[in-house]
């Protein structure tokens, strides 16, 4: 009987002491995602200022434009993995579409493609569990799902556009704030810093693949990604520096039976607000592909 107790006492420790280990052999991963993009800076959304958090109270739905990755995870310890890899989205915003009258009456807009490099760490505050192979708990499945914090540092590149009379053009060349003019400060960057805060849950399918979702919101180090940032400037200057077009993109305000304005003077208010640069918000479904170790330990395809 002590024979029987000792050898099952050491069974149960080796498979305890295997299953924890498991993570060290899936350490390397790739993981795919797709999903939605929804901005949060000064045009478009509903009816009340964004949260500057997760704002989803100043979504416009409307404005959902597509967001994928690829990207490569290193398991560090067991609870910990570092993340990164590259990402294409789209931006957009249009006052049109706001639940604000004052927005509609603004009446800007913008699109921008943007490409992303990103480093996230992730913390599994649910840790994966390795499923015995032998079982006889109705729980069983429950041992797939994980769920993990995650936050760091991307950059960016973005490039808003707009359309006027079927036509879209650049917008930060054409100085729409009066930039470049004067004692004005030069054209903005189309680069900038993000720094992105989420969640996510993943489901092991198998030893190699995994499904999952993740939800996060990037701050930006620019209130420029939708080219509003402050006020509007003389516009027969801007006008007179960059062209016509870019004076008519300049202040495209309309009164509210939609007809189109005279130009604002030169200091009004509100083309933009500059309290808070831009954010985004991706909502993706993950793929992750376990990668083999060879004899060194690097991964193998």
């Amino acid at each position: 009987m002590t024979k029987l107790i000792s050898f099952s006492t050491f069974l149960l420790l080796f498979t305890i002491n295997t299953y924890s280990q498991r993570w060290k052999s899936e350490r390397h991963s790739l993981v795919f995602d797709a999903g939605i993009s929804h901005f949060m800076g000064d045009l478009g959304g509903g009816t009340k200022d964004a949260a500057h958090f997760f704002g989803v109270r100043d979504l416009d739905f409307s404005a959902t434009r597509p967001v994928v990755s690829a990207k490569y995870r290193f398991r560090i310890i067991e609870q910990v993995a570092a993340k990164a890899g590259f990402t294409w989205a789209i931006l957009a915003a249009d006052d049109a579409s706001s639940g604000s009258a004052g927005r509609r009456m603004r009446n800007l807009s913008f699109t921008s493609n943007v490409l992303e490099f990103s480093l996230h760490g992730e913390y599994y505050f649910i840790k994966e569990k390795a499923n015995p192979r032998y079982s006889f708990s109705s729980l069983h499945t429950i041992r797939n799902l994980s769920a993990y914090a995650f936050t760091g540092v991307s950059v960016i590149y973005f490039n808003p556009k707009a359309k006027l009379d079927g036509v879209k053009y650049e917008l930060q060349p054409l100085g729409t704030e009066g930039q470049g003019i004067g004692d004005n400060p030069a054209p903005y960057s189309k680069i900038a810093i993000g720094w992105p805060i989420g969640l996510g849950a993943k489901y092991n399918l198998n030893k190699k693949f995994a499904v999952g979702i993740e939800i996060s919101n990037t701050f930006t180090t620019s209130d420029y990604i939708d080219d509003a940032h402050d006020k509007y400037y003389d516009n027969s200057a801007i006008s007179s520096k960059y062209g016509e077009i870019a004076g008519k993109l300049a202040d495209r305000h309309i009164d509210a039976n939609g007809n189109s304005l005279p130009p604002y003077p030169s200091g009004t208010t509100k083309r933009g607000g500059n309290s808070y640069n831009d954010a985004f918000i991706y909502t993706v479904v993950t793929l992750t592909y376990s990668l083999k170790r060879d004899n060194t330990g690097l991964p193998k395809f």
